[in-house]
């Protein structure tokens, strides 16, 4: 029964991941194209309804670091960093936002809005389209890429803001017929120039599309003023893309990549959370930069003064540690983890830090010659 009830969680998740948004997908181009949209409804509920919720969790899932950090050269992390920069991450949620709202109120009302009302709709979804193509294009220099943790994560990330466009274009022309069937008001006359020239403009659809740019001006303005005020810079939609590294439009060059395998402390050190673990400083081992912390520091002194002192005793404390501190490290996959490895060794490092103080006539000196390639000072 175990295995039976496995199976379908698994057929399950298939299905919804991977199987419902292509399906989605193909449902929106036809939409597209035909008159007479197929179960338009359900397929624009199923876009928002699983394509945000499945959109966040897999941007979330990759666990990206911004362009300033290094990334860890571990087998189960993700090795691109993030696509959207997170000090301007604010920026990008919010012109998503409006963008959907708009969305979704058009789509619900259509023909029982007042042109204002679906002209400042129809600019906010151009915002969104805009966004959506801005992130496609971002996305695109790493589609099927190698660094990514599953084969076609990145395509489908960019499957909601293709949906979003495809649905939308749809949605502006449904719009347009609904008002081009409905304009009954072409025979009314306003003296002033300049009421009877908006009263044109307003009652033929047809102008809607240009007179949405015009519109989409002071709903960014409005947007930008809101934005600043909450710490964001005026050009932090740009930014968002543009200080990022690894991505299509990206103009940061992050650090070189850290390597930690083969000693769990180091894994600590570059895994653990920062306000626990506290890491350093960067240091090299075996040719290669790490994150080092004090108690790696310590650890590693202590065994070149054991190394030092007595080789033999060294010897078999290396054996011991290079048949089960290994494949330790091998577990420590999450910060949690990490942080725990970090406290469990505590009293180790306590002792290690009283042996040294003992026994050399340096101690601190040799600690800080750790990693550095350097040796230690007299």
């Amino acid at each position: 029964m175990g295995q039976v009830a496995g199976a379908i969680v698994l057929i399950i998740v298939i299905f919804i991941f991977y199987i419902a948004p292509l399906v989605i997908t193909v449902f929106n181009i036809i939409n597209l194209v035909k008159k007479k949209p197929a179960l338009e409804n359900r397929t624009d509920i199923f876009t928002f309804l699983l394509g945000i919720p499945l959109s966040l969790f897999l941007f979330a899932s990759w666990g990206a670091k911004d362009y300033k950090e290094a990334i860890v050269l571990d087998p189960t992390s993700f090795r691109l960093h993030t696509p959207i920069s997170y000090e301007h991450i604010l920026t990008f949620i919010v012109f998503a936002f409006i963008a959907t709202a708009g969305y979704l109120i058009l789509r619900k009302k259509k023909g029982e809005l007042s042109p204002i009302i679906s002209l400042i709709c129809i600019s906010a979804i151009y915002l969104g389209m805009a966004l959506g193509i801005l992130f496609i294009i971002q996305l695109s220099r790493n589609f099927l890429s190698k660094e990514t943790l599953l084969p076609f994560d990145v395509i489908y990330l960019c499957l909601l803001p293709l949906n979003y466009i495809l649905c939308s274009a749809r949605l502006l022309r449904q719009i347009i017929n609904i008002h081009s069937e409905n304009q009954e008001e072409k025979g009314i006359y306003y003296e002033n120039r300049f009421l009877n020239f908006c009263h044109i403009i307003l009652t033929s659809s047809k102008n809607w599309y240009a007179v949405a740019f015009l519109v989409l001006i002071p709903l960014l303005g409005v947007l930008l003023i809101i934005l600043v005020l909450f710490g964001q810079s005026p050009d932090s939609i740009i930014k968002a893309f543009t200080e990022t590294s690894d991505w299509t439009l990206s103009q940061k060059i992050s650090p070189p990549p850290i390597k930690y395998e083969g000693h769990y402390l180091c894994t600590v050190a570059v895994n653990g959370h920062k306000s626990l673990v506290k890491p350093t400083r960067m240091g090299i081992r075996h040719g290669v930069k790490i994150v080092v912390n004090r108690q790696l520091c310590i650890a590693n002194a202590f065994e070149q003064l054991i190394q030092e002192k007595t080789p033999g005793i060294h010897k078999f404390i290396r054996y011991i540690y290079d048949k089960y501190g290994y494949p330790v490290s091998k577990h420590i996959t999450t910060s949690w983890r990490a942080d725990f490895v970090y406290v469990l060794m505590k009293p180790l490092e306590w002792f290690f830090l009283f042996i040294l103080y003992f026994v050399d006539v340096n101690p601190e000196n040799r600690i800080a010659m750790q990693y550095t390639g350097k040796k230690v000072l007299p």
